[in-house]
């Protein structure tokens, strides 16, 4: 079956993802090769898709596997014609309702039809999402240490207007003085941790 299938780089092809589930149309949409991966991302009995198959019954198969309307299998159809037609290879992302994310890549043969490619990247996109939303954490919380530092800049400018006032007032404000030299300390303490912190996030980001 494969000697029918002229091009060295269809067989190239198809071996770069043979772990992978492919199928391969020919230019009149009849399957020339499936492999048992399809049936398993899809849930679909093996036999149910064959060699000799059609595409358009290889998308009816699938479209009731995943619970497809007959429109959107109709639209399916079509792009796959009008991919053929611009002869460009392209890749996206088939979303299951159970969280499962296959990634489905079309390769346009010279001779017409396509070999398609699919890979459970569920993985990898859970890991992306994660990564994504761990550096938009990560910068809120830098914002708001900056906010902090801020708040802390203030304090210290506030001690020092104090304790002018308190050197005003001499004798009695000895109190005042101690308050406002505490406060210094506190935000300069503060202002250590912030540093600290801002380093942490800052290697996070790095490692991101």
């Amino acid at each position: 079956m494969l000697s029918s299938m002229e091009s060295p780089e269809l067989l190239a092809l198809i071996t770069a993802h043979i772990r992978q589930g492919v199928v391969v149309y020919d230019a009149d949409e009849c399957i020339m090769l499936v492999n048992p991966h399809i049936a398993h991302i899809f849930g679909f009995e093996p036999s149910a898709v064959c060699v000799g198959s059609t595409l358009t019954e290889y998308l009816d198969r699938i479209g009731a596997a995943v619970g497809w309307s007959e429109d959107r299998i109709k639209a399916i159809l079509e792009n796959h014609r009008a991919w053929a037609k611009q002869g460009e290879p392209r890749s996206f992302d088939h979303n299951f309702d159970d969280g499962k994310v296959v990634e489905i890549g079309f390769h346009p043969l010279a001779g017409g039809g396509a070999l398609l490619t699919f890979s459970d990247v569920s993985h990898e996109r859970r890991l992306t999402a994660a990564g994504n939303r761990r550096e938009e954490l990560t910068r809120e919380a830098g914002s708001m240490l900056q906010k902090v530092a801020s708040i802390s800049q203030q304090n210290r400018i506030v001690a020092f207007n104090v304790r002018i006032e308190a050197a005003r007032m001499g004798h009695e404000g000895r109190g005042l003085a101690v308050v406002a030299d505490e406060v210094r300390d506190l935000s300069q303490q503060t202002s250590d941790v912030l540093r600290d912190v801002s380093r942490i996030i800052d290697a996070s980001l790095a490692t991101i």
